[in-house]
């Protein structure tokens, strides 16, 4: 009878139960890593920028490490795909993919570019703000590259896992700029500037994309 199935049956397995938390806790060790060698190659070319050729290094560093987060972000995808648990990458993803890899492209671009020209030509009034909004306008659009996937998702249980997923890396980002600016407020912490919310709520939804986030537990 068809009553009789059990209704865990329908529900798809959460990603880590497959992969393991072995796996998850490799791969969350080696975005930090990726991460920490970012910061360190800042670090190193930050004296540099004030000149073109450390700009150009920089954004080599932005790419470098860009990449090096899409290519380690797939690795689950690529497993799962050769134990046959996954197909091709289906069409919403697609479309995601060639939404958000230019506008982060043309971020870095932009970025840059409005760096060394502000550090070169100091300009000022409205040719500032233009400068400085620049490099905002292609984040933007990776943004709604990003809110536009769970609305194009035509599968249920992925579709609740965004939002979910969503959900749990804007409360992150929340109370970890909260806290922050409280510390800032009382000299506790270095001062974090206003657009550091958009990676920090990156770096929540990747962590997580590490757990399950079933609506029972």
């Amino acid at each position: 009878m068809p009553s009789a199935i059990p209704s865990t049956l329908n529900e798809a397995p959460e990603l880590s139960a497959k992969l393991g938390v072995g796996f998850w806790a490799l791969w969350l060790l080696g975005m930090l890593a990726i991460s920490a060698a970012f910061v360190a190659a800042m670090w190193w070319i930050a004296p540099q920028m004030e000149e073109l050729p450390g700009i150009a290094m920089g954004g080599a560093a932005v790419l470098v490490f860009t990449g090096g987060l899409i290519g380690l972000s797939m690795i689950p995808y690529r497993i799962r795909q050769k134990r046959g648990i996954e197909g091709q990458m289906r069409a919403p993803y697609r479309r995601y993919m060639l939404r958000f890899l230019p506008a982060m492209l043309g971020y870095v671009v932009l970025l840059l570019l409005a760096v060394w020209y502000a550090k070169q030509a100091q300009p000022t009034g409205a040719l500032a703000v233009v400068i400085a909004i620049a490099p905002a306008l292609p984040l933007l659009l990776a943004i709604r590259a990003i809110f536009l996937l769970p609305r194009e998702e035509d599968d249920e249980y992925q579709r609740d896992r965004l939002y979910r997923v969503y959900a749990f890396a804007t409360g992150g980002t929340l109370a970890i700029c909260t806290v922050w600016g409280f510390l800032d407020m009382f000299s506790v912490v270095p001062h974090a500037e206003m657009w550091v919310a958009f990676p920090i709520w990156a770096m929540c939804m990747g962590l997580a994309r590490c757990f399950p986030l079933n609506a029972n537990r």
